[in-house]
């Protein structure tokens, strides 16, 4: 009998229909991954959510942390629930601590590419061999693989095992990151640098990385991209549009709410929220910045910078630029609802979930569209050309000189965000795997 997404029982009969199990790997804690398998977990589809380290909220470590370290423990608590959520059933997660671990290894070997190329390379691949014999075993009727997790044992297992795939995209198209870089090494050399920020540019660990999410994209057989940026980009490189989906991400609008009775006035706030590299088109807005900047004015930028600041060190010294450094988790909503517009020059990106926070604060948003945000050009903020300083300049001048335009839009950014929440997700990624098995 034909499996199903949802529990029925045939008219008439007491025979029940089979459900379809769906197992979802992720090895972090991307607020898509935990939210897909929320969604599942709620249709009682799921099959298995394998991860790297999951925060089980108990156990004999933990209750001795929080027996003799208390402070300690409460404090590193709050980081650890990031990596749990009571909606999703325990026993169904496939925790692999030792992901995590190897990240922190990499981490600590930046002087030292071989070396890191290999421990990134050895924790990818173990993560890999781990989805797929947990495929083997439990043959589930779908999978739901996040990117560069499953290329080399995984999606082929699948593959010889008949079982539909579906391929979260949680980044852009690669080919289209090689002409960034490749056009950004030109044409801001000084910002070059910092494209990763602290992150180093290793080219040939890139490079394998990126042919991973070719054969990614080369095996599924679905794939969800968070933008229609990507999937035009994905058709441009030929991939039949019948495999693409687009589902976008969201916010969660109840924690990222606008500030009761906000005014808007002759003073402006501009928030930049973010990695703080050229990635995200930081020196493109700082020069728009120099244009724009007047008294009352401020150019907020939140979040780490890079340990060798190059041009930035003096782009922090301009009139108005305001560096906050990183922010808690909790501390964040109050942060963006604080601001007046929102500024994200990306030049590569999935749909950058900062965007959906953004709109559901109420923020009018100037953006590119590889930023992925579902900010509607003229409505509920703008969408300029990546790279291009002029229309950037030109857009924030505009809304920051128009307290009316940006009171009328602010209404409309937490309207559209409303209408892009977490349920709305779920439901859009169970129904891409009912479409994909054929319901």
């Amino acid at each position: 009998m034909t499996p199903t997404l949802l529990a029925n029982e045939s008219r008439g009969s007491s025979r029940s229909v089979p459900k379809t199990s769906v197992l979802v790997a992720c090895p972090d804690a991307r607020p898509p991954a935990y939210e897909a398998v929320i969604g599942f977990a709620q249709a009682t589809t799921l099959d298995r959510f394998v991860t790297g380290y999951y925060y089980g909220g108990h156990g004999p470590v933990s209750e001795l942390a929080r027996r003799y370290a208390p402070c300690h423990f409460h404090r590193l608590r709050r980081q650890l629930l990031r990596r749990n959520d009571r909606r999703i059933p325990p026993d169904r997660v496939v925790s692999s601590p030792s992901f995590d671990v190897a990240l922190a290894i990499e981490n600590r070997l930046a002087g030292r590419p071989d070396a890191r190329r290999w421990v990134a390379a050895h924790r990818t691949r173990r993560f890999d061999r781990a989805v797929a014999r947990r495929i083997e075993r439990d043959r589930p009727d779908a999978a739901l693989l996040f990117s560069d997790v499953g290329s080399e044992f995984a999606l082929p297992a699948c593959r010889r095992l008949g079982i539909p795939t579906i391929l979260s995209m949680v980044h852009g198209d690669v080919r289209e990151e090689r002409e960034v870089l490749a056009r950004e090494a030109v044409e801001s050399p000084d910002y070059f640098p910092l494209y990763l920020g602290d992150g180093q540019l290793d080219r040939a660990a890139m490079d394998w990385l990126h042919e991973r999410r070719l054969r990614d994209i080369a095996l599924a057989d679905r794939i969800l991209v968070p933008s229609e940026h990507i999937a035009n980009t994905l058709a441009r490189y030929g991939t039949p549009r019948e495999r693409i989906a687009v589902v976008p991400y969201a916010a969660d609008v109840g924690r990222f709410r606008p500030v009761d009775g906000k005014t808007h006035g002759a003073g402006c706030t501009f928030l930049f929220a973010g990695g703080i590299t050229q990635r995200k088109g930081i020196g493109y807005l700082l020069q728009a910045w120099r244009r724009v900047k007047r008294p009352g004015w401020r150019l907020q930028l939140l979040g780490a910078l890079p340990s060798r600041l190059g041009p930035l060190a003096d782009d922090l010294k301009v009139e108005g630029v305001e560096h906050l450094g990183r922010v808690g988790h909790a501390e964040m909503p109050a942060r963006m609802a604080a601001a007046d517009v929102f500024v994200f020059p990306s030049l590569f990106e999935g749909s950058a979930v900062v965007t959906y926070e953004a709109l559901a604060c109420g923020l009018p948003s100037i953006a590119t569209e590889a930023s992925g945000t579902v900010a509607r050009d003229g409505i509920d903020g703008f969408i300029v050309p990546s790279r291009d300083v002029d229309a950037l300049a030109e857009r924030m001048d505009r809304l920051g000189g128009d307290p009316s335009l940006r009171a009328e839009m602010a209404i409309a950014a937490r309207e559209r965000a409303e209408a892009f929440d977490w349920p709305r997700y779920r439901a859009a990624v169970l129904g891409e795997v009912t479409n994909l098995l054929g319901h």
